[in-house]
C-alpha cells in the first residue's frame, strides 16, 4: 500500500534581500578588509540611505537616515548611489539558480522573491527538504537575506521583512506572528497609517479584530484589500518568472576601472556563474560575447570563440585574458554583460582506450587560443584538397573542417615546397621520373610539368620538374 501524496493548504515563501546592490559591489573587491569599511547605498530621489553594512549599522547609521546626519556618525563613510539596474540584475541571476529547485518564483519587490511551496511538496516530501534545498542555492550567492513562509503572499512578506527568519507551515503560529506586526512594517500608506494610528490601530491585530465588512464602512479601500489579501480571504495576483534559455549576466563595477588587468576579476566572477549555468544543464558553448561599457564612449564588444566547445571557467579564462591582452582602453569601464546566447548539449569525448595522452590541450584548445591572442582571420589550418596540381594540395582555412576529406595521397612528396617554384642554378642527378603532371585546364592555372627526384653534389634530395620549354626548376626538398 502506498502512501497518500503530500496534501496541505496553500503555503508561500517570500525571500528578502535587504543589500542587494551592496552585496553584489563587495563581491567583487579583493581586499579582504572591506567589510572592515562602512558603506552605505543612498536613494537620492528619497534622500535617505536604503542599504548599509554591518560597519555602518556600528556606527549608528539605520536605514531612512539622511546623507549629512549619517556622514556626521562616520566620517569616513563611503557612499554609493543607488541603481535599480543593478538590484534587478541580481536578484534575476538568484532566481534563475532557484528555477532549477522550484519551479514557480515571482519578483514580488525590488528586492525580494516570492516562491509558490505547496504545489512542490510532493516532489520534495516534506516542508524541511524543500528549504534545504532552496537554502543551500541561497548561500552559495553570498549575498545577505530573511525569510518567512505564509499562507498569503502577503503575509510571508511581511514577516520576512521583519527577519522572521522561520520555516513552518504551522497557520497558527504564522497568524500569531503576524497579529504582531506593526502597521509600519505593512505596505499601506504613511497617510492610512496615520489615520488607524489616531484609532488606536497599532498593530495588525487591532485590524484582525474587526471583520472585512467593518474594514470596509469605516476605511479606505487600500486598508480592506491589504487586509483582505493579508488573511487570503481576498486573491492576489502572481505573475511568475519565466527564466531566459541562454546565459546573459551584467556585473557593475564597486568604481571606475581604467586597468584592463583589474577587469580579470569580475570577469573571473562572471565565467564561474557561466560554468554553473553551463554545468547544471549539461551544456557547452563554443561563442562568448563581453560588452564592457564605458563612460564616453560606445561599449568595447568582444567575441571570443573556442572551437572545441567549453564549459569550464578556467578554459574560457584564459582565452578571456589573451583576448585582453589586445584590448586598449579609450574611457574608464563601469560594467561587463557577458552573454553566451548559442549551446549545446555536452556529449562524452570519443578517446581510444589504448592512446596514450599526449598533451593538456586538444587541436581545438590550441587553435581558440590562437585565435583569441592573434585574431580569429590570422590563424589558418592546412587541409589537403583533391588537386593533382602540387601548389594546390594543400589549403588554408581559418578553421578546422567538421568532416575529413577524402583526398588520395601521392607517393614521393617533399615535406617542404618552393613558392614559388626557382630555376635550377646546381648541378643534379635524376634517380626516378619522369612523372607527367598534365591538368588545370579548368581554370587559369593550366601545368605541363615532367617532375623527377633528384639530388646534388652534397647529398641533399631535390624534387625537380622540366617544362615543355627545357627549362628546370626547383619545387621541392625531401627531408
Amino acid at each position: 500500500m502506498t502512501n497518500p501524496p503530500y496534501v496541505m493548504q496553500k503555503l508561500w515563501l517570500y525571500l528578502y534581500f535587504p543589500s542587494l546592490q551592496l552585496d553584489t559591489l563587495l563581491q567583487q573587491s579583493s581586499d579582504k578588509n572591506i567589510h572592515k569599511q562602512a558603506y552605505i547605498i543612498f536613494d537620492e530621489a528619497k534622500n535617505q540611505a536604503c542599504q548599509l553594512n554591518k560597519a555602518a549599522y556600528q556606527a549608528g547609521i539605520r536605514l531612512g537616515m539622511g546623507l549629512g546626519t549619517a556622514s556626521m556618525l562616520k566620517a569616513d563613510l563611503q557612499v554609493i548611489p543607488y541603481q535599480e539596474k543593478i538590484t534587478r540584475n541580481k536578484l534575476n541571476n538568484i532566481a534563475q539558480n532557484l528555477y532549477l529547485a522550484t519551479s514557480d518564483i515571482c519578483f514580488f519587490s525590488d528586492n525580494g522573491l516570492l516562491l509558490r511551496v505547496h504545489n512542490m511538496l510532493n516532489l520534495y516530501g516534506n516542508l524541511a527538504t524543500y528549504w534545504q534545498h532552496i537554502k543551500h542555492i541561497l548561500e552559495t550567492q553570498n549575498v545577505h537575506f530573511h525569510y518567512a513562509t505564509g499562507h498569503s503572499p502577503l503575509a510571508a512578506k511581511l514577516l520576512a521583512i521583519k527577519a522572521w527568519d522561520h520555516i513552518t507551515d504551522n497557520q497558527k503560529y504564522i497568524e500569531k506572528s503576524v497579529s504582531q506586526c506593526r502597521l509600519q512594517h505593512t505596505e499601506l500608506p504613511p497617510k492610512a497609517i496615520q489615520k488607524l494610528n489616531r484609532v488606536g490601530i497599532h498593530k495588525i491585530k487591532d485590524l484582525l479584530n474587526l471583520s472585512l465588512a467593518d474594514i470596509a464602512k469605516r476605511f479606505e479601500i487600500d486598508i480592506v484589500t491589504y487586509i483582505g489579501r493579508l488573511t487570503a480571504e481576498l486573491s492576489h495576483p502572481i505573475n511568475f518568472f519565466h527564466p531566459k534559455p541562454y546565459f546573459d549576466q551584467i556585473i557593475e563595477l564597486l568604481f571606475d576601472v581604467e586597468n584592463i588587468q583589474i577587469l580579470q576579476k569580475p570577469l573571473i566572477q562572471l565565467l564561474s556563474r557561466l560554468e554553473q549555468f553551463l554545468k547544471e544543464r549539461d551544456l557547452l558553448t563554443q561563442t562568448l560575447s563581453i560588452y564592457l561599457s564605458q563612460r564616453e564612449h560606445k561599449p568595447i564588444e568582444l567575441e571570443i570563440h573556442s572551437q572545441q566547445g567549453e564549459y569550464l571557467a578556467k578554459r574560457w579564462e584564459t582565452l578571456v585574458c589573451l583576448k585582453l591582452e589586445n584590448i586598449t582602453l579609450n574611457s574608464p569601464i563601469f560594467g561587463i554583460q557577458l552573454v553566451a546566447s548559442e549551446t549545446f548539449i555536452r556529449s562524452p569525448d570519443e578517446q581510444d582506450l589504448f592512446t596514450s595522452k599526449q598533451g593538456t590541450l586538444s587541436s581545438l584548445q590550441l587553435t581558440s587560443m590562437l585565435q583569441a591572442k592573434l585574431g580569429k582571420d590570422a590563424v589558418l589550418s592546412p587541409t589537403l584538397n583533391d588537386d593533382y596540381r602540387p601548389e594546390q594540395t594543400t589549403l588554408l582555412n581559418q578553421t578546422s573542417p567538421k568532416t575529413a576529406i577524402k583526398v588520395s595521397l601521392f607517393a614521393l612528396r617533399p615535406s617542404f615546397l618552393l613558392t614559388p617554384p626557382q630555376r635550377l642554378q646546381e648541378k643534379v642527378y635524376l634517380t626516378s621520373g619522369p612523372e607527367r603532371i598534365e591538368t588545370g585546364w579548368w581554370d587559369s592555372e593550366f601545368i605541363i610539368r615532367d617532375y623527377f627526384v633528384a639530388y646534388n653534389t652534397v647529398g641533399q634530395w631535390y624534387w625537380v620538374f622540366k617544362t615543355p620549354h627545357n627549362k628546370w626548376y626547383l619545387h621541392g626538398v625531401f627531408s
